[in-house]
């Protein structure tokens, strides 16, 4: 895919809003997402449900809070069966309901492809429930077909298909990016006619997003990509929209302080685009084989000073597997993070209200204003002195 059409796609998909106030005063009313959202989020990037609760509530015996975890790919038979791995998550239900008995909330991963060869592939295929007559796509998760939004029939379906799971009572999805698939199939034709990746991707996200909370409540989210780089061409686009993304990440990267400068570039885009919160994989979600103690301790100081406060992906992510440093390290600015959570929620609240990102940048190399009051400047590289430029006044 050529520069210019990146370019010309991320023109045609920005889904945010500038970085301008909107309105003059807040009315001080509630957010459209739950408090809990800010609390600090664990996960394991390929787990069972033994090792899922082993995860948790070995953060927990090193007093180290957690208030969510992601139950990542593959929790399932296949992806988007919405049927639990009998040999990995045996019990789903059980799992569930014993991380709500310890104040954990649990998000689980999903996207719309449904891959050739799984147990609900064939239905959909043959009632014409996928984007362009079923034409498949190969994607980082293997072979399959597209889920048609414009079609009503499917959508009922796909509901049909995710009911079971909401019965459990989860908090929320990880609805991760395969919708830019559609690009490849040229022409996306769905039910209503040629689809474009911005109208699939609102189609997509917003679905999750609305159907969990008229089954379940307004205290569910999704945890979605806001802005990423996400075809590594320099150039990053926008994902899930700004008014259903309320606690995003910002994509995968790698482990190193390399990995730590994209998540930032991410951010910093995602707050041009007037996102409101947002995190990044605390250690990068990437495995090099090889750790990275000192970029992994600059990222949690990092991501304990940001909206959402995230850790997970491939390698190592516990803070006690660097020693006792590094584990002290990340448990005061776990609990830092913890003791912000009223300010960052109200300003978050706040900034949303008035048309403004949470975390703000500033003049100088990587500097952003959480809310307004608190100057951040992160570590992006090895070394304990960096320059900072302050706001005037």
């Amino acid at each position: 895919m050529g520069l210019l059409l990146l370019l010309l796609l991320f023109l045609l998909s920005i889904g945010g809003r500038t970085c301008e106030p909107t309105a003059p005063e807040p009315t001080l009313e509630p957010p459209p997402w739950p408090r809990w959202v800010h609390r600090h989020w664990v996960w394991e990037n390929s787990g069972t449900q033994e090792s899922a609760w082993a995860f948790v509530n070995a953060f927990l015996e090193h007093d180290i809070p957690v208030g969510a975890v992601i139950i990542d790919r593959p929790w399932q038979t296949e992806p988007n069966t919405f049927v639990p791995d009998p040999a990995r998550y045996p019990d789903l239900d059980t799992l569930i309901e014993a991380f709500h008995g310890i104040d954990v909330r649990v998000f689980l991963w999903i996207t719309s492809v449904i891959n050739v060869g799984a147990s609900n592939y064939d239905e959909a295929k043959g009632k014409g429930y996928f984007l362009s007559n079923g034409r498949t796509i190969e994607w980082w998760g293997g072979e399959g077909s597209l889920l048609d939004y414009t079609n009503p029939a499917a959508v009922a379906w796909w509901h049909a298909q995710m009911d079971p799971i909401l019965d459990l009572g989860i908090d929320g999805w990880k609805c991760d990016a395969t919708d830019p698939y559609v690009l490849t199939l040229v022409p996306s034709i769905g039910y209503g006619g040629q689809v474009t990746w911005d109208e699939y991707k609102d189609a997509y996200y917003r679905d999750f997003f609305d159907y969990t909370r008229n089954r379940l409540g307004d205290d569910r989210v999704i945890t979605a990509r806001p802005s990423d780089d996400y075809f590594v061409t320099g150039i990053p686009l926008s994902f899930a929209p700004v008014d259903v993304n309320f606690a995003g990440w910002v994509g995968d990267q790698d482990p190193d302080f390399s990995g730590l400068r994209v998540a930032l570039s991410n951010m910093f885009t995602s707050a041009e685009l007037g996102y409101v919160s947002y995190g990044s994989d605390i250690g990068g979600f990437r495995d090099q084989g090889e750790p990275h103690p000192e970029a992994f301790t600059r990222w949690a100081q990092l991501g304990a000073l940001c909206p959402i406060m995230e850790n997970g992906g491939s390698g190592e992510h516990r803070p006690w597997a660097y020693g006792e440093r590094i584990e002290s390290i990340y448990r005061t600015y776990t609990r830092l993070h913890y003791e912000l959570i009223p300010y960052i929620y109200s300003q978050a609240a706040y900034s949303f209200e008035i048309g403004l990102p949470t975390m703000r940048p500033q003049a100088g190399v990587w500097t952003y204003l959480l809310g307004d009051e608190l100057l951040v400047a992160p570590f992006y590289e090895p070394g304990e002195t960096r320059e900072i430029i302050f706001p005037e006044g």
